[in-house]
C-alpha cells in the first residue's frame, strides 16, 4: 500500500488523519492537536477537512 502524504510539513499521512478522525477528531483542530497536520503551513488543511466528511459518510 503507497502511504499518501497529506501534511507535508510533518509528513502526516491520509491513514494517520484517518485513523485519528475515527477515534474522535472531528474536526481540523481536532486532527491536528493528535497528529500535527495542519498545523505548520496549513496548506493541507482543506484536504483534512475533505477526509473528515468523507469518514462521516
Amino acid at each position: 500500500m503507497i502511504m499518501s502524504i497529506v501534511c507535508e510539513c510533518f509528513q502526516v499521512t491520509e491513514e494517520t488523519i484517518r485513523e485519528a478522525i475515527r477515534n474522535g477528531a472531528t474536526t481540523v483542530e481536532a486532527v491536528g492537536d493528535v497528529t500535527q497536520a495542519g498545523t505548520g503551513c496549513g496548506g493541507c488543511q482543506s484536504r483534512i477537512e475533505e477526509i473528515i466528511n468523507e469518514e462521516k459518510k
